[in-house]
């Protein structure tokens, strides 16, 4: 039986390169672009005003900044947004310009409307600046060639909109692996089906697909067997053509009845390991045939999810184009976290925060692994070694849960 640092890092070491394709832009959101990025073109495209105001010719205007004169100017015409001035401004003119509205030809510098007065089609420079005042110039923030984003930036709602000022329409990202999933249990029936006294609910099958999304995979067929060798290697199969990622659920201990490491075998899939030294998920199975994964998640709904965010979700965080591994939180240990076994335990905890607004963290009573209670009042877990304690007002490391992210 191996260690939990072992198993981890099995799991990277397998972990296959991810897929690129390319998205159109508006289907690009939240995903994690898949090669760097240049500007088409420059930013601003040309130079335009950052003021309402008049666009004047500096030439003109010198005398209002170095004596305090007042000039008064012919005003020919206005440039909007979207509609620019196009003929070039004389000695002694000024045009009205918007914001964002492209600067006339022949016009250097912008005055506010607040630093002159009209007098029909005169306008009254009352205060000038400096040379070039209000204007954002072409290239100014970025030029045709520059560096955009980079590999790995996450797809927000900010990179889109700088996508879409370059005209981007195609963007190549990381395609999100398609995972199936297999419910393993004679005694399982639906969760919106009646039930008898000897069944139970199958709550794995929502759990997981709802895990997978939530870690940016996209969740393919689910599918229930009953404890049959002859349906798990159908179901198998199946799951093997159509999928990167399969995982089972159930079917992994050491029963007459278990029968995944067995259907995985048939299925000329290699074994990488099977049980690690943990609590919960002990029987934890995991497989492999060319790039497509398996692993055998165990039965209870406690160890499944347990088990998939710390092994799962960084498979799939990697092939979607972020670095493996977990994120966690720096917390102060609120009650004494205490592991009483000789197997490394993923403590479920709550937390709280302290007068300064800093997370602490309290061991949640009940940690079985049949108890959905012990993932539903938890935040996070924390990752106790064999026989390894934390007193209270120390500092540990918290792997949060996906709905708590949000901690700091």
């Amino acid at each position: 039986m191996i260690t939990i640092q072992e198993a981890l890092e099995i799991v990277r070491r397998n972990v296959p390169s991810p897929e690129i394709h390319s998205l159109p832009l508006v289907q690009a959101g939240g995903r994690i672009l898949a090669e760097d990025l240049r500007a088409i073109e420059p930013s601003p495209r040309y130079t335009n005003s950052a003021m309402d105001g008049f666009a004047v010719r500096w030439e003109d205007v010198q005398p209002v900044a170095r004596k305090g004169t007042v000039v008064e100017l012919t005003l020919v015409g206005e440039s909007q947004a979207g509609v620019p001035l196009r003929e070039a401004l004389q000695p002694g003119q000024a045009a009205r310009i918007n914001t964002g509205a492209m600067v006339p030809p022949g016009a250097d510098t912008v005055i506010p409307v607040e630093e002159t007065e009209i007098q029909g089609q005169k306008v009254r420079i009352l205060k000038a600046g400096t040379r070039g005042q209000h204007l954002r110039y072409v290239g100014e923030e970025f030029q045709a060639g520059d560096p955009l984003l980079p590999q790995g930036a996450l797809l927000d709602a900010p990179r889109l909109a700088l996508l879409a000022s370059q005209g981007i329409q195609q963007v190549p990202v990381y395609a999100p692996p398609v995972v199936s999933i297999v419910v393993t249990g004679t005694e399982l029936v639906p969760y919106d089906r009646p039930v008898q006294p000897w069944q139970i609910r199958d709550s794995n099958s929502i759990m997981l697909a709802e895990a997978v999304r939530a870690s940016g995979g996209q969740s393919g067929a689910v599918v229930r067997v009953e404890d049959d060798l002859e349906r798990t290697v159908a179901a198998l199969q199946q799951a093997l053509e159509k999928s990167q990622l399969v995982l089972f659920s159930g079917g992994v201990s050491v029963g007459p009845h278990d029968l995944v490491k067995q259907a995985a075998e048939a299925c000329g899939m290699e074994t990488l390991f099977w049980r690690v030294n943990q609590k919960p998920g002990k029987p934890l199975f995991f497989a492999r045939k060319g790039e497509t994964l398996l692993f055998g998640l165990p039965g209870n709904p406690v160890s499944a999810y347990m088990c998939y965010i710390y092994y799962v979700h960084p498979v799939i965080r990697s092939l979607v184009g972020d670095a493996f591994g977990h994120r966690t939180v720096s917390a102060t240990v609120g009650e004494p976290l205490v592991n009483r076994v000789s197997r490394a335990q993923l403590f479920r905890v709550r937390w709280e925060r302290d007068p300064r607004g800093n997370p602490v963290v309290f061991p949640l009573p009940r940690q079985g692994s049949h108890m959905l209670t012990s993932l539903t009042g938890a935040d996070g877990f924390v990752v106790l070694e064999p026989g390894a304690s934390h007193p209270a007002g120390e500092t540990v490391e918290v792997i949060p849960f996906g709905r708590s992210c949000s901690i700091s």
